[in-house]
């Protein structure tokens, strides 16, 4: 296993280790290892067991709460050179699984799927699958994640509205705990007992973990592990921001790939777009639903030259925009219902006239382009204004809101943002209620008005009943805010099932939970 060691040269020749998109950096590591083995991140997490030493693990880098940002004198276990495909599966009900290292990329899995049988290597079971016919329904914005990192984290994207996050779609998972011990969790063989999972690992080690008793959030969340009735073990594995065990094999579930239409339909306002979206929601073949408002679509528009594809011009009567998508069969194509749309479209001040349609392959592929392009064009301003100063970072939201209060709290948000004169964009999933709003500052000054009004929208969404992280997950930036929303009680119970599992807490330390907490032993 090649193994870098000494901070000097970590420093020098792995700068890109030490930060996530978030560009906050923590420390630099003694040590940075890249496994390919099971085997190889066994031997890791001994010898971290015996010289003392965290780990933080390292994915692909595009999360933006810290999760995966070393903290000084951690051994660091990066998974670029464990990115296979390994084998696929079916289970005996028919269910397609497909088995991959967890630095498989997400464009990798799509790209596999194109056409199994002629992939750049051979695959164990491609020839069940035949080409172009299946789906991994999760759908994260940055497909350059790897699969495990976005299992830890619980992602989730455009999809989810119709097919879950990541959780749903996880079928198995082979884990090395923090004594070095590997365990296979598979859906359905290990669920709770009177609020207890008792299980063995497979070098014979007995474990007990108690079930978490709090109440998430009753809406899309990420923070904090998962708790719920009648809970597979499974379940806390998955979005525990890698604090309880490192994926060395990940199994998730293929959907028969659907056809796909798609369009991007212009509104006057904030008001024509949401109600437009409440049509949409009770559409049961719609997929996705996704808002961009006037702000960003003048970040799109400023960008134009930098932009990887030709940008047609925007309505200038419309400056706000639903992208949405419509999963047509034999029985149901979307010619069917294109009357019914219209006529909603036309209610809400729209048409198919102001719509960009997605109705072919390569169609789709330009409305996707132009979705992702967004969240860059925003990332690229902030780069040119720190050119000037230094010191500023983009603030994001990753909020999701009940949806009684959604529209009245989103404009509470608006209206304060607005009355700063702040530079920012907004977009995101309006069909889970859920929004990114992005505070764009210049200057130190406006990145401390951004920063006040992020623990103000922080405070507001806690008190209405949402969420601090639908998507993104806590990392090491939003553990207060963790705290904030669950309270002092439920970080307990958290802390207690990271004690039964990882007694030293070595792995992930200070992400999803503060560190040292107190019921933490010393090291």
């Amino acid at each position: 296993m090649k193994t870098i060691h000494g901070k000097q040269i970590i420093r020098e020749t792995l700068p890109e280790l030490l930060y996530d998109e978030s560009r906050f950096t923590f420390g630099i590591p003694d040590a940075v290892c890249f496994p390919q083995t099971t085997a190889d991140v066994r031997d890791a997490v001994l010898e971290a067991n015996r010289a003392g030493l965290s780990i933080t693990i390292i994915g692909g880098k595009t999360g933006i709460a810290g999760g995966s940002v070393p903290i000084d004198g951690c051994m660091a276990l990066c998974f670029s050179e464990m990115g296979k495909i390994i084998r696929v599966s079916q289970e005996p009900g028919g269910a397609m699984i497909l088995h991959c290292d967890p630095g498989v990329t997400l464009a990798g899995i799509t790209e596999f799927l194109k056409d199994p049988a002629s992939w750049k290597y051979p695959v164990e079971g491609a020839g069940l699958l035949s080409p172009g016919t299946w789906l991994y329904a999760p759908d994260p914005t940055e497909t350059a994640a790897q699969l495990g990192g976005t299992i830890a984290t619980n992602a989730s994207g455009a999809h989810s509205f119709r097919f879950g996050p990541t959780r749903k779609h996880v079928h198995e998972l082979v884990t090395v705990l923090a004594n070095g011990d590997t365990i296979c969790l598979k859906r359905g063989d290990c669920r709770e007992k009177n609020g207890i999972f008792a299980f063995t690992s497979d070098q014979g080690t007995p474990f007990t973990v108690r079930k978490p008793l709090y109440r998430p959030p009753a809406v899309k969340n990420a923070g904090g592990y998962f708790a719920g009735p009648d809970m597979d073990l499974l379940d806390l594995f998955v979005g525990s921001e890698g604090t309880l065990g490192i994926f060395v094999e990940c199994g998730i579930r293929l959907l028969p790939l659907p056809r796909f239409a798609a369009g991007l339909s212009f509104f006057a306002d904030r008001k024509s777009s949401f109600d437009a979206a409440a049509f949409l929601r009770g559409q049961a073949r719609v997929s996705a639903i996704e808002y961009f408002d006037e702000s960003a679509l003048r970040f799109l528009e400023q960008s134009r030259s930098e932009l990887p594809f030709d940008l047609p011009q925007l309505p200038p009567d419309r400056r706000n925009a639903v992208y949405w998508e419509y999963m047509e069969d034999e029985g149901s194509p979307f010619e069917d219902r294109m009357d019914e749309w219209e006529s909603m479209l036309t209610q809400h001040g729209s048409s198919f006239e102001s719509t960009w349609s997605g109705f072919e392959p390569g169609e789709m592929e330009r409305l996707k382009a132009l979705r992702h392009a967004i969240p860059e064009t925003v990332n690229n301003a902030i780069a040119r204004y720190k050119r000037d100063c230094p010191d500023i970072r983009k603030v994001s939201t990753d909020t999701a809101l009940p949806a009684p209060v959604f529209e009245q709290i989103f404009g509470e948000y608006i209206a304060r943002i607005t009355e700063s004169k702040l530079e920012h964009a907004v977009f995101g999933h309006l069909g889970d209620f859920h929004l990114h709003i992005n505070l764009v500052p210049r200057t130190t000054a406006e990145l401390a008005v951004a920063k006040r009004l992020y623990e103000d929208m922080m405070r507001d969404t806690i008190d209405a009943g949402g969420t601090v992280s639908a998507e993104h997950g806590i990392g090491k930036l939003k553990t207060g805010y963790l705290r904030m929303m669950y309270g002092d009680a439920a970080i307990a119970e958290m802390a207690a099932v990271k004690s039964a599992l990882d007694p030293l807490w070595l792995l992930n330390r200070g992400t999803l939970l503060e560190y040292p907490p107190e019921t933490a032993p010393s090291t």
